[in-house]
């Protein structure tokens, strides 16, 4: 009969939870991501696998084409060895950057959290003894003592309603989601200190070739000051004149200061990216600002479009709702009662005479709380109101994305068309200029004011081509990144 009833019971508890398995919170899943066959798309370069092989899953992103194209000739190139390529400043920044770094033990921590919450709970083993007398029960007080027998029991108590109402696989599920997100998250960390690496990168560079045309200005106007002290000293040349190119070479030397000093912060600002906090007078990066003129943004719904599949952090938003969804589900399983179940056996030491007898006895039986008053309201209710808030959030999301489309596309079509506004020939024809005034003004044939006019539409001209330049391709790198091309592939699927 003991056995019909255990059998039972087993039965009932097995066919239990199997109907509530059934009622699981179905797999969710997330648009997959989407490719474009826009010619503005970064061609694919060697991926750094070696870098994030150990990166939890979430894979290297594609870095921008390298530059490979001639520089023009204001651009005084860099043959050092030991300077740094944009390859080799993006895969230091992967390998070495600490913000990097602190993601990825996001990863390791939810999915600590996934092993916590697949583990089975613990039973509980305890001994006890009961009705031990205080006195020694000897042959001559035997008789006269009338107390019960002492016992001892050993009980073992397991829960069993993580099994029989599926809260173990709740509590699974929602972890599993945390983990697709924390990677989804780093994915985008991964996005954007690619990005940041790449506009400082073009920063660097930018600094470089303004710092070459501050030196080639001061060196200019030294030799016109030169000559306009010697003409003063001949009589030939008035002393106001060479008093104006004096104050003229002195707010270049200025500009010329000021041009080092950004050039040093924004190395010091490129070195951080990968972790370096010594002093490298030596480090140097090479590279150009030759921009392919020819690229085009693609049309905004089509890129609205794209960033809503590709961008990790939209991703990141979707996969907080699927969660926010288990942690309702979670919720709504805690509510259900505590369920221990328990096996005990007891034996009971008989004195008879001076004899010892003992009488062994086993018994089972279940412990369930009865939820009365507490039936987890708080948490299901906070669960709901989660959900709602990481739908408003996904929402949120979307309209900035929105915004953020449009600033960058604007940024990218802007940039674009600066480079065709200040071109190569204007260098040219300008710096012909220049150097007939001053050769004119040598030979004493040509106004001073002409000469200065001359030399600040020089330098001007080339502050804006290289600005120009360089905001192409800071522009194409933050539009690139906004919309999602070559970031990163999907690390959102539950499969991981």
């Amino acid at each position: 009969m003991n056995r019909f009833v255990l059998a039972s019971m087993f039965s009932i508890a097995v066919l239990w939870s199997n109907f509530l398995a059934a009622q699981e919170v179905p797999v969710q899943t997330l648009p997959k991501r989407t490719t474009s066959s826009h010619y503005l798309q970064v061609n694919q370069q060697p991926q750094f696998a070696a870098v994030l092989a150990s990166a939890e899953n979430v894979p290297t992103p594609k870095l921008a084409p390298s530059l490979t194209t001639a520089s023009p000739t204001v651009f005084v190139p860099n043959n050092s060895p030991m300077a740094w390529t944009l390859d080799q400043i993006i895969a230091a920044t992967l390998t070495s950057d600490p913000k990097l770094r602190i993601g990825k033990e996001d990863i390791r921590q939810a999915k600590a959290e996934y092993v916590t919450s697949s583990l089975l709970p613990n039973p509980e083993f305890s001994v006890e003894g009961g009705t031990l007398p205080v006195k020694r029960i000897t042959e001559k007080n035997a008789e006269i003592i009338d107390a019960e027998p002492p016992e001892v029991g050993l009980q073992i108590e397991f829960p069993v309603d993580w099994f029989l109402f599926a809260k173990r696989k709740a509590a699974m599920n929602s972890a599993k989601w945390e983990v697709c997100q924390a990677q989804a998250e780093y994915a985008d960390l991964i996005r954007e200190r690619i990005t940041e690496t790449a506009v400082l990168f073009y920063d660097v560079l930018e600094a470089k070739a303004l710092l070459v045309v501050s030196k080639e200005d001061v060196e200019i106007l030294t030799r016109l000051e030169k000559i306009a002290k010697a003409g003063v000293a001949a009589g030939g040349v008035p002393p106001v004149e060479w008093k104006r190119i004096a104050l003229e070479l002195l707010q270049s030397q200025q500009e010329l200061l000021e041009s080092e000093k950004t050039l040093d912060v924004l190395t010091a600002q490129l070195r951080s990216q990968f972790g370096c906090t010594d002093y490298d007078p030596t480090f140097d990066i090479t590279g150009n600002l030759d921009a392919p003129t020819h690229a085009d943004p693609m049309p905004l719904e089509e890129a609205f479009e794209m960033a809503k599949q590709n961008r990790p952090d939209i991703r990141a938003l979707r996969l907080q709702v699927c969660k926010s969804r288990a942690d309702v589900h979670m919720e709504n399983r805690n509510a259900y009662p505590e369920v221990s179940t328990y096996a005990g056996f007891t034996q009971f030491p008989q004195h008879v005479g001076i004899r010892d007898i003992n009488y062994n006895s086993w018994g089972i039986g279940v412990t369930v709380t009865v939820p009365v008053f507490d039936r987890n309201q708080g948490n299901r209710s906070k669960a709901r109101s989660a959900l709602a808030q990481s739908n408003h959030q996904l929402q949120s999301g979307i309209v900035d994305l929105r915004a953020e489309i449009v600033e960058a596309d604007r940024d990218f079509r802007t940039a674009h068309q600066q480079t065709h506004t200040i071109a190569e020939e204007e260098i040219r024809l300008t710096t012909e200029v220049r150097d007939i005034m001053l050769e004119g003004f040598r030979a004493g044939g040509c106004p001073l004011i002409d000469v200065l006019d001359a030399e600040r539409s020089y330098r001007e001209t080339m502050r804006l081509f290289v600005t120009s330049r360089a905001d192409y391709w800071r522009a194409m790198y933050i539009y690139n990144s906004v919309v999602g091309i070559n970031s990163c592939n999907d690390v959102w699927s539950p499969a991981h």
